[in-house]
């Protein structure tokens, strides 16, 4: 089974500069078994929204608090501990 998560996240850097670093790790994420599939700025805010999909819902979790990984996370504008996280069942 397949999942889809959708995940909101508060910038504390512009949308360009963490989206740079996003895209840059996208075969870390890849190899976690995370699939990228959109990502958006939201209008009047610094914050953004984006989706994967995944096999392992908590993958995206584990790798945003993962010791490691956290630290390039954060100095991407990512503000830990803001985000807000959907899983969706993948019916596509």
């Amino acid at each position: 089974m397949t999942f889809v998560l959708v995940v909101r996240v508060r910038l504390c850097r512009p949308f360009a500069f963490w989206k740079s670093h996003f895209d840059a790790h996208r075969e870390a994420r890849m190899a976690g078994g995370i699939e990228d599939i959109f990502c958006y700025p939201i209008v009047g805010e610094q914050a953004a929204l984006y989706g994967v999909r995944t096999s392992t819902p908590r993958a995206v979790h584990d790798m945003v608090y993962d010791e490691t990984v956290r630290p390039l996370i954060e100095a991407s504008g990512f503000v830990v501990g803001s985000e807000q996280i959907t899983v969706c069942e993948d019916l596509s």
